[in-house]
């Protein structure tokens, strides 16, 4: 593509130790206490790894975008990367929502205020989660994920 040579992510260097600690496995969870600053470094370089690989993969999806958006989808054994179109549903809130009881529905049942509208009504109204707790919204966790994030 572009006449670039497409090098892929298990081409680039790897350190020894990112290697062997993937082909140990998972790292213990229950280590003695000696041992757990070793380990704490090996999984600090097995995090680093990681955001190599998703760096060179944000790359390279990048790069076949680029491509597909030229000159059309590409497909792969049983996959293809394309542009798909995504919905959202628009319309009238206040219908739909007596709409909903006429069939013995709870509207709010359906309608759930999520973090992006969350956000976007406190900026609105200038409201901070404190006045929001005060109109009877609260924020609760509804699950964990597992990513890395920047550091605080």
């Amino acid at each position: 593509m572009n006449g670039q040579t497409v090098i892929f992510p298990w081409d680039e260097p790897m350190d020894i130790e990112a290697a062997a600690l993937i082909d140990e496995g998972a790292i213990p969870k229950d280590l003695p206490e000696e041992n757990k600053e070793e380990e704490y470094k090996q999984a600090q370089q097995l995090a680093a790894e990681i955001l190599h690989l998703e760096a060179i993969l944000k790359a390279k999806k990048e790069e076949l975008k680029q491509y597909v958006e030229q000159n059309g989808k590409v497909v792969v054994g049983d996959t293809q990367f394309d542009f798909v179109p995504s919905y959202s549903w628009e319309g009238n809130w206040e219908a739909l929502a007596r709409h909903i009881r006429e069939k013995g529905l709870n509207p709010f049942d359906f309608f759930k205020l999520g973090s992006t509208e969350a956000t976007k009504l406190m900026k609105k109204t200038g409201w901070d989660e404190e006045q929001m707790k005060e109109h009877g919204v609260f924020r609760v966790m509804s699950g964990k994920q597992f990513r890395s994030s920047k550091v605080k």
